[in-house]
């Protein structure tokens, strides 16, 4: 037994260790520069921690995905040196090449040469630097050789301060601004001949830093890519372009624009809001990828949009971050990429073809069509269906000029016909469809069927509705709810004319349109159903207003303990009230007025309807998530507002969290001065001998932010 004690003890150790090892790892630097002695090699320098492998990241144009190539291992300082071939590894031309050193990823990648000769140019690790006042950053120089580096010039000397020491270049920030370093080598100590580069630097009195959709890119010659801005205050601006003849930008808005005017190279791109207190750098370069259109998938590949509309494409395959290769009509749609999505907005009526590709050499065609929008609104009662292989279902149509038309996408996976104001859909294998609904007008929609094949059905018993034969009057709107398995759609309307439906979560909107009756067919993605049947009326009044409910927001999003207030309007009648709630175990709700208050309890997702006391009801969507755990600055926090019930936000927050910490307040942090609240403010107020009046005044602040 004692054996086996020190065994495991002993095993222990020697985990912990190597866990400490790699949790306090450095981050390792790395250089590559020409080889002296083989014009088609390079060198590879790298620092980092000591007797630890060095593993090459690469992209290789002859195999799929990022590519992992042990090179060696560092001596006792943490020093590793090695030769070899550009032909080597096959590493794709322009792509990002990178080095992990004892599980740590290096800082900032190098762009893989074009062709098999190096520049003799002296190259910097990086050529733009933002940083803050105090904080150090290490450039290491390239193609220097065994000449010294001198700083040949120092724009503003009072921003940043040089030191040299080697092939490393430490930069430190002194006070705000900019500055450019003109550094050189001497080539022979006989000749006056210098070898010159500048580093920009940016010096910032604060930690903000602006965000970008991609910030590491690659441009198809004659192309261009466009990446969004977020953070800061202000407007944005161009600070710096290292190579604006290989690389033009242009700005507008949040949106930077980047042209690849050469056939190789690449440039690095500081941005700044206008209070230059939050800046940014985008790395660039111009590649040679193929752009053959294959490779990629889109959520769809056809889609319709008006003038003035936005549709979102979720991207997937290749690797590495996408980039808009070509748009064949920029005046007809523009184009924004974030991640794995491409928004398409819908400039003016015609056609164009997006191309989207990843530096892996997949690439992906868009069709796009937009339509005009003088054709009146147009609506559909379902957007986005999802059916069983085999099953057919109707899709009406609504607004617009009639006659309608229908384009559809022949890809194999459905068949759509047309008759009237009835699109009819039936699914033929499994997979994704799409099809164009327009008006005569010019006004255009997109049908997206999702086709499950019956393996995958999802089996269970037919919907339950809250009521499924009843009787509701011209103009009025009324919301059902629905229970069962898988998302819901409308298989069939035996008359449109009478009432129109549609499905929004886990409920069905009817609206009553004349006088007569109609049966519902609601099913789910199992392909079980179930019937409604419905009976209009006259309007009790002739003043009924059809009116609907909106809100000023279409969807929420709250932590767990968070709480929003939604403005309702429309719907006529004296008041609302909420009708249904898919999940009230995640979401709480109540209306006071005009205002849906909506508070998180627990994480998930439901849909609520809310109607009006004239019975006209709208839905909405709301997300609950697990908030990330921070640690409470409550006892630090300047309490500065009078609060009182009803109030709401951040010094609510705080004030909640402060009564938490007095003993006083057990309720949920919820930013929402309720009743709880109200209670909790009391008792303060009577342990620190204030009038308990429930409210925060200047008397309660004082004592407060003691």
């Amino acid at each position: 037994m004692n054996n086996f004690k020190k065994i495991f003890l002993v095993s222990l150790t020697l985990l912990l260790f190597s866990y400490a090892v790699t949790a306090f790892a450095a981050i390792p630097t790395f250089s590559i520069s020409v080889d002296p002695n083989n014009s088609n090699g390079v060198i590879l320098n790298v620092n980092g921690d000591a007797n630890a492998s060095v593993l090459l990241d690469y992209y290789s144009s002859t195999a799929s995905g990022p590519q992992v190539h042990f090179m060696g291992n560092t001596n006792s300082t943490g020093a590793f040196s090695t030769s070899f071939l550009l032909s080597d590894y096959n590493i794709t031309q322009n792509s990002a090449v990178n080095v992990t050193v004892n599980s740590q990823l290096s800082a900032n990648p190098f762009t893989w040469p074009y062709s098999t000769s190096v520049s003799s140019l002296l190259t910097f690790s990086q050529s733009s630097i933002v940083t803050n006042i105090g904080q150090s950053t290490t450039v290491t120089a390239s193609n220097n050789g065994a000449s010294a580096i001198y700083l040949s010039g120092n724009s503003n000397p009072q921003v940043a301060n040089f030191s040299i020491s080697g092939n490393q270049i430490i930069i430190t920030g002194i006070s705000a601004g900019q500055t450019n370093a003109n550094l050189c080598l001497i080539k022979n100590t006989s000749s006056s001949n210098s070898n010159c580069s500048n580093i920009y630097v940016i010096v910032q009195n604060s930690t903000s830093q602006l965000s970008f959709s991609q910030n590491n890119t690659s441009i198809i010659s004659g192309q261009n890519v466009q990446i969004s801005i977020s953070g800061g205050n202000g407007f944005y601006q161009v600070q710096n372009n290292s190579n604006s003849q290989i690389i033009s930008t242009s700005l507008n808005g949040p949106t930077l624009t980047l042209y690849a005017n050469g056939t190789t190279g690449s440039s690095t791109i500081t941005i700044c809001s206008t209070d230059m207190n939050a800046c940014g750098i985008v790395f660039a370069s111009i590649g040679t990828f193929s752009s053959s259109g294959t490779g990629l998938s889109f959520s769809t590949a056809y889609p319709t949009i008006t003038t003035g509309q936005t549709q979102v494409i979720s991207i997937s395959g290749g690797y590495g971050n996408y980039f808009i290769s070509s748009n064949s009509n920029t005046n007809v749609v523009q184009t924004y990429l974030s991640t794995s999505s491409v928004t398409l907005y819908g400039n003016t009526p015609g056609n164009s073809t997006v191309v989207v590709c990843s530096p892996s050499g997949n690439c992906g065609n868009i069709t796009v069509t937009v339509a005009g929008s003088n054709g009146g609104t147009l609506a559909l009662s379902q957007n986005n269906i999802s059916i069983a292989l085999g099953q057919v279902l109707s899709v009406s149509i609504t607004g617009g000029t009639s006659p309608y038309s229908i384009l559809q996408t022949n890809d194999g996976k459905a068949q759509y016909s047309l008759n009237g104001s009835t699109v009819t859909v039936t699914a033929i294998s499994a997979g994704v469809s799409s099809a164009s609904i327009c008006s005569a007008g010019g006004a255009c929609l997109s049908l997206s069927v999702t086709i499950n094949s019956n393996s995958n059905a999802v089996s269970g018993v037919q919907p339950i509705f809250s009521q499924n034969n009843f009787s509701i009057n011209t103009n009025q709107t009324t919301a059902v709810s629905l229970s069962g398995n898988g998302g819901y759609y409308i298989s069939n309307n035996s008359n449109n004319n009478i009432v129109s439906a549609s499905v929004s979560g886990n409920s069905v909107v009817l609206s009553g349109v004349a006088v007569g009756s109609t049966n519902i067919t609601i099913c789910q993605t199992g392909g079980q159903c179930n019937t409604l049947y419905i009976n209009v009326s006259n309007s009790i009044t002739s003043t009924a207003s059809s009116i609907p409910i909106t809100f000023d927001k279409t969807s929420v999003v709250l932590n767990v303990g968070g709480v929003s207030s939604i403005n309702i309007s429309g719907g006529s009648g004296t008041g609302y009230y909420i009708s249904y709630s898919s999940n009230p175990n995640s979401i709480g709700t109540y209306i006071t007025g005009n205002s849906l208050i909506i508070t998180g309890k627990t994480s998930g997702t439901g849909t609520l309807s809310v109607c009006s006391s004239a019975n006209v009801c709208g839905s909405i969507a709301a997300t609950i998530n697990q908030p990330t755990k921070v640690v409470s600055t409550a006892s630090n926090y300047s309490f500065t507002k009078a609060l009182k019930l009803g109030s709401s936000g951040t010094e609510v927050t705080r004030l909640q969290e402060k009564l938490k910490t007095e003993g006083v307040y057990s309720g949920p942090v919820t930013g929402y001065y309720g009743n709880l609240t109200v209670a909790a403010v009391k008792k303060y107020q009577k342990l620190n001998g204030l009038s308990q009046l429930g409210s925060v005044g200047p008397g309660t602040r004082e004592a407060l932010n003691r």
